[in-house]
């Protein structure tokens, strides 16, 4: 991983070049099909996703299990949203980080039962990843931090 660069790790989750004609649409079919909702954030955002493993994922994998390791990465990429809203709206606001934490904990509790979507069903995907966003996300209104 180490030696490949952001377009490389990229252009394997997308499975087109950066920059190419096509490149989102088949972003997003590949995210919105992809068979877990773990692999759908393996593919969601290739270049944030690239600088989230290298400097946040991987170093707390040193040093925590796996699996609170992926946790905690979300709870970083939700704050770090926060903060962006914050600067932006110069106002307190806590969205990201609940809703994020809940993502990854749905994801390690996708891992934990072994859940895997069967290929021929894109629809059934796309449901299935689109509903476990706005269900997270609905869940995370009701937190307050």
């Amino acid at each position: 991983m180490q030696s490949l660069g952001w377009r490389d790790y990229a252009a394997r989750r997308t499975g087109l070049p950066v920059g190419s004609r096509g490149e989102l649409r088949q972003n997003l079919y590949r995210a919105f099909t992809a068979s877990s909702f773990g692999r759908f954030w393996q593919i969601w955002n290739p270049l944030f996703g690239f600088y989230l493993q290298l400097w946040l994922y991987r170093p707390l994998q040193r040093r925590l299990p796996q699996s609170l390791a992926l946790w905690f990465t979300f709870v970083g990429n939700g704050m770090l949203h926060d903060a962006v809203t914050m600067l932006v709206r110069q106002d307190v606001a806590w969205f990201f980080t609940p809703w994020f934490a809940l993502i990854g904990a749905c994801i390690l509790a996708e891992k934990r039962i072994g859940l895997r979507l069967t290929a021929g069903r894109p629809e059934l995907a796309m449901c299935y990843h689109s509903s476990l966003l706005v269900a997270t996300a609905l869940l995370s209104g009701f937190v307050r931090i």
